[in-house]
């Protein structure tokens, strides 16, 4: 108890480094198997396998942002000049009977709905203009925030590139401070350790592309707006447990009942019909990816109840902000590991007896020489036999 409540204390008084140790073990586990291949598959070493895959890594991270400045400040400056005209639409949208079918109304019109988007409307030039005036204190808060990201980020590439470099150095230590008598465990329970993570983050980057894929290809059929960034959103919205599908559905209904008649299929619907087809749609590929796509991209190695997978959720997002979000999952796996194997060892029972690769049977040798012994026997007194009796035929004969 006295160990449980120091390290507790301990993880209480590093947690704010938590987030960034856990971001660089991620990226050197990422790393590792890219390490191993350009090592046994081209002339470079070690050393110079890391030092190239942290070079690519540190150009894109320099790159990437510098090439999407123009272009986030051609889309900022877009969406500015079009709120006015999105607020005018949501307005006419509750000024008029919502029509589900040819005889079938619901005033909406009637129930004032419209009145808090005609103020947002009446107040936009005033939050601009109050935004503008506080333009220095925003780009010192940016600016700030920026010099914070970068630190964190230089301390990610540096921690996540020792733990590649010196995996093995780390992997000997865990040993020597782990008894003996444990170490054969402690290699099947970091083999199981292993495979859940290798499962679930191949399992999540395929299931975004497949996910975003297909509705990339339904959104083109039906010609629905914005056909590419709903279907990156549909991607990676992905990555969040059980909530992530239900985001992602709601900017591609709100597309679909705003602008439905840019649709070859929305013009042959009402809006409201539209927007509900999307709907039906996203709990298409929704169900789909539950009952095809996890069963053979991620397997059962993750084996979560969808309860604690919402709770976990929970949880994670109260420690750990986003990322929590993203790793509740196999985080939540990680641990059912660890009090399964401390639960069978104080109940006295095998730990991996399940996942325990077997020994080959030996070959019972003396077993088939006497089968082959008796065949052999038993064709011989066969063949005896019918030379007895063919001799007593020719003499009757």
């Amino acid at each position: 108890m006295i160990l449980l409540a120091i390290a507790t204390l301990a993880v209480y008084r590093i947690r704010a480094l938590l987030l960034p140790l856990t971001v660089a073990s991620i990226l050197a586990y990422l790393i590792h198997p890219l390490v191993h291949f350009l090592t046994e598959r081209t002339p470079l070493n070690r050393l110079l396998s890391i030092a190239l895959i942290y070079l690519i890594i540190t150009a894109g991270l320099v790159s990437i942002p510098v090439s999407a400045i123009s272009p986030v400040v051609n889309q900022a400056n877009t969406l500015i000049q079009n709120v006015p005209g999105y607020i005018d639409q949501i307005d006419a949208f509750f000024q008029k009977p919502l029509v589900i079918a040819n005889s079938i109304e619901i005033p909406i019109d009637q129930l004032s709905l419209n009145q808090p988007f005609s103020s947002i409307g009446n107040n936009l030039v005033d939050l601009i203009q109050t935004i503008g005036g506080q333009t220095l204190t925003i780009f010192s808060s940016l600016a700030t925030a920026t010099i914070s990201t970068v630190g964190w980020i230089i301390m990610i590439l540096f921690v996540s590139f020792y733990l590649v470099k010196d995996y093995q150095q780390l992997f000997q230590g865990l040993l020597r401070l782990t008894p003996a008598a444990y170490h054969d465990d402690l290699v099947q329970l970091l083999a199981q350790i292993n495979i859940t993570w290798h499962a679930f983050l191949r399992g999540q980057l395929v299931l975004c592309v497949v996910v975003g894929t297909i509705f990339f290809i339904i959104a083109l059929i039906i010609d629905l707006p914005n056909a590419l960034i709903l279907a990156i959103i549909a991607g990676l919205m992905e990555l969040i447990p059980t909530f992530g599908p239900i985001l992602a559905a709601v900017p591609a209904v709100i597309v679909a009942l705003f602008q439905s008649e840019a649709s070859w299929l929305g013009q042959l619907m009402t809006p409201f019909w539209f927007g509900l087809l999307m709907a039906i749609i996203y709990g298409f590929i929704y169900q789909f990816e539950n009952y095809v796509l996890v069963p053979r991209i991620i397997g059962h190695h993750l084996k979560l109840h969808p309860l604690a997978v919402v709770l976990g959720v929970l949880v994670g997002a109260s420690l750990a902000g986003v990322l929590g979000i993203l790793l509740a999952a196999p985080v939540l796996a990680t641990i059912r590991l660890i009090l399964r194997y401390i639960y069978w060892k104080l109940t006295d029972q095998e730990p991996f007896a399940e996942t325990a690769v077997k020994p080959l049977e030996p070959i019972p040798i003396r077993i088939t020489l006497q089968k082959l012994h008796h065949l052999i026997s038993t064709r011989i007194t066969k063949g005896n036999n019918l030379l007895k009796k063919g001799r007593s035929n020719n003499e009757n004969g």
